[in-house]
């Protein structure tokens, strides 16, 4: 989880707005303007004070010390840009800001209004340099991931110890964002209340001890949770062994219903002879006729006409065969 901090000079990695560089500009003009101002003041105050050293040379301290200190405050605003910053060039600006001072104070000769006013400028100029060095170094820290965000003041008042615990884990293990630093806290009290449910009050001594140092310096956040998920998490209940499934039982054989058999109508024996007579008559004429036909002409079925033709056409046993038999 991460999170984004506004600042004056806006976000980071964003341009710029048109009123924030309108405003820029005008401190610019205003800047250089004092720079101008303090340095045309202080040019003559210095080498007033440094001309019995110096004689007609006197005026290269003034300038010298006024180009030293824009040199030095220049570079030291440009690695604060760069993040990376010189303590050593800040110290040098301001010590030569202070000599600026102190020689414009002693031109006063004592008197308090003229060292207040031959100081006002000098220290305007201070200030507005540490101004741009602050908003510099925030812009560049935030982009770089490197500045801290600050706790509010009314959780400090709420919960002191709590915070200062907070506080603390921010800055040894480089948490710069300070939501992300409350759901790391969130997570970390999760994990102990479900060690505390499910070990006891004594969970520190039974828990795993990689567990336990992690949880208490609020390191590897991630993998302490999953790990305390994975050890607090409910047995699942024993499955009961399935019964053998039994085969279903075969269908007994369904009964074919017994066919009808419709009796078979007797022709009368008159008919009978009368188709005999004809199929006699037909077989002698054809004797290659099928029974289909015969029957057909008889007006009668293909299977009563062939039993009619298979009969009829049989030759009749003789006489010399029944005296043999």
């Amino acid at each position: 989880m991460t999170s984004e901090v506004r600042t004056p000079l806006g976000k980071p990695g964003v341009p710029l707005t048109r009123a924030q560089k309108f405003l820029a500009g005008v401190g610019g003009l205003f800047f250089a303007g004092l720079a101008g101002l303090g340095g045309y003041g202080s040019f003559a105050s210095v080498r007033d004070v440094a001309e019995p050293w110096f004689g007609d040379q006197a005026w290269i301290v003034p300038a010298g010390v006024d180009l030293g200190i824009l040199a030095l405050v220049s570079v030291a605003l440009l690695l604060e840009w760069l993040a990376m910053p010189m303590p050593a060039l800040r110290w040098m600006a301001m010590a030569f800001t202070g000599a600026t001072v102190w020689l414009n104070v002693s031109a006063a000769h004592g008197d308090a209004t003229g060292m207040v006013m031959h100081a006002s400028m000098p220290v305007l100029f201070v200030t507005f340099i540490e101004a741009v060095r602050h908003a510099i170094r925030r812009r560049a820290g935030i982009a770089a991931g490197t500045v801290r965000e600050g706790i509010p003041a009314t959780r400090w008042l709420l919960a002191p110890l709590s915070t200062f615990r907070l506080w603390r884990r921010m800055v040894l293990w480089q948490i710069t964002s300070y939501p992300q630093a409350l759901v790391a806290e969130q997570r970390r009290r999760h994990a102990l209340a479900l060690l505390d449910a499910h070990y006891g009050r004594k969970w520190k001594s039974r828990a795993p001890a990689d567990i336990t140092w992690m949880l208490r310096d609020g390191v590897m956040l991630d993998q302490a949770l999953a790990r305390v998920t994975e050890l607090t998490a409910p047995e699942p209940p024993a499955l009961e062994p399935e019964p053998p499934k039994q085969a279903p039982p075969k269908k007994a054989p369904r009964r074919q219903p017994a066919r009808r058999q419709v009796p078979q109508q007797r022709v009368p024996r008159s008919v009978a002879t009368d188709n005999e007579a004809r199929a006699l008559a037909i077989i002698d004429a054809e004797p290659d006729i099928t029974g289909a036909e015969l029957g057909r002409r008889l007006d009668i079925s293909a299977r009563q006409g062939q039993r009619l033709l298979s009969r009829l056409a049989r030759p009749a046993p003789s006489s010399s065969a029944g005296r043999a038999s």
